[in-house]
């Protein structure tokens, strides 16, 4: 049998998962230096331009007051990706 189709088609994915992965932990790297808080990349999720973010009240309210900084470093560091807002 060759492999090699199924291998191409599956590293597609792989590559995809990987961008992802890089993508979420560049935004949590960005939020740290803004609010040197500290949380974990589950409390994260990158959606269709928007950067959701779950966790306590006390989190939340310190990224929204350094949005608009995290926002901008964001569009500097992967101009590739258009990130709209963050929820």
């Amino acid at each position: 049998m060759d492999y090699t189709n199924i291998t191409g088609f599956l590293d597609k994915f792989k590559k995809l998962i990987f961008q992802k992965e890089e993508l979420k932990n560049l935004v949590i790297k960005i939020i740290k230096e803004e609010t040197s808080f500290e949380f974990n990349n589950n409390s994260l999720k990158i959606k269709d331009g928007f950067i959701i973010i779950k966790g306590s009240p006390i989190l939340r309210g310190e990224i929204m007051m350094h949005k608009k900084e995290i926002l901008i470093k964001l569009k500097e560091f992967s101009s590739d990706y258009n990130f709209i807002d963050i929820k």
